[in-house]
């Protein structure tokens, strides 16, 4: 009996020991791929629309500074305001001077994004804040499954973005040609996602400007190309909320918004679908944001306003 259990507490002591080191090793790649291991200068938050819109190593190598991309896939405005406070509250947010977060016409419909999305951030439950933010999203069983389980926090995509992580590649690999001839069909028909503005999504959105600025740090919204046929769906509402973005980076020194449609949206050639860019439509994107960037002075940090 007594041999039985020393072998159990063994096992136990070495299933702990393989568990944490595995988790150690995703969580190291997350971090390189992510730039979450960066004293950055510029830190980019959004979905799969900024993340295969904008080149890291490109912007890297044209401005000469460190840039973090924590962009993740379904992530909406209040998983993205958990990001920023996760990068913020980490050593590494030093030298940050510069967050640039992704918007687009549907970043206030609160549907489309996955519920779910909460699970993403697994790898980080042992981080205070994350930890606060999962405990209210799961329920009472995956939460300590995760917490104790180093091995359960993550999914093929989490598993996949380490490996590239480890290996230093941020590429597109979204090779294609946006299918007009359907998006025109779903279009006409009426299937394509639609704009909205919940009260909710817009408060979390505004209490994260107001937390970047309050970190004397600057805020550009970026607009990434949309297939031109999606961004005229409903050019009433599209305005509106143009003029929103246009409204918020008049009202402070510390906000801009950039809309980087023109001259791309209708060059249906450089997406792969009406959302995403393929490598081409990510490179010239990516050059226009260094030639913006190049025309503003990101020196230093500006004043608390």
């Amino acid at each position: 009996m007594k041999r039985k259990a020393i072998l159990l507490l063994a096992f136990l002591f070495l299933f702990i020991i393989i568990d944490r080191g595995i988790g150690w090793s995703i969580n190291k790649g997350l971090s390189k791929y992510y730039g979450l291991d960066l004293h950055s200068e510029i830190l980019f938050i959004g979905h799969s629309q900024l993340m295969l819109a904008i080149d890291k190593k490109l912007i890297e190598d044209s401005l000469n500074c460190k840039v973090s991309k924590y962009c993740r896939e379904g992530v909406d405005v209040v998983d993205r305001y958990q990001m920023i406070k996760q990068y913020l509250s980490s050593s590494y947010s030093d030298s940050l001077k510069v967050i640039v977060y992704g918007v687009d016409q549907f970043i206030f419909k609160n549907s489309g994004l996955s519920e779910n999305s909460y699970m993403n951030f697994y790898p980080y439950i042992d981080e205070l804040n994350i930890d606060s933010f999962i405990r209210k999203k799961a329920s009472t069983t995956d939460y300590w499954e995760h917490k104790l389980i180093c091995s359960t926090r993550y999914s093929d995509a989490l598993l996949n973005n380490s490996l590239r992580g480890w290996f230093c590649n941020w590429d597109n690999y979204k090779i294609g040609i946006l299918d007009t001839i359907t998006l025109r069909k779903q279009i006409i028909e009426k299937q394509e996602r639609t704009i909205e503005f919940d009260e909710g999504l817009i408060r979390v959105f505004e209490k994260t400007l107001n937390y970047i600025k309050s970190k004397n740090i600057k805020i550009i919204l970026v607009q990434t190309p949309i297939a031109k046929m999606l961004n005229d769906y409903e050019p009433g509402l599209y305005q509106k909320i143009q003029n929103y973005f246009k409204e918020k980076a008049n009202s402070s020194p510390l906000i801009e918004y950039w809309d980087m449609n023109p001259n791309i949206s209708d060059k249906y050639d450089l997406f792969f679908d009406p959302i995403h860019l393929n490598p081409k439509g990510q490179q010239l994107t990516t050059e226009s944001f260094i030639h913006l960037y190049k025309d503003h002075d990101f020196s230093h940090r500006p004043s608390i306003q």
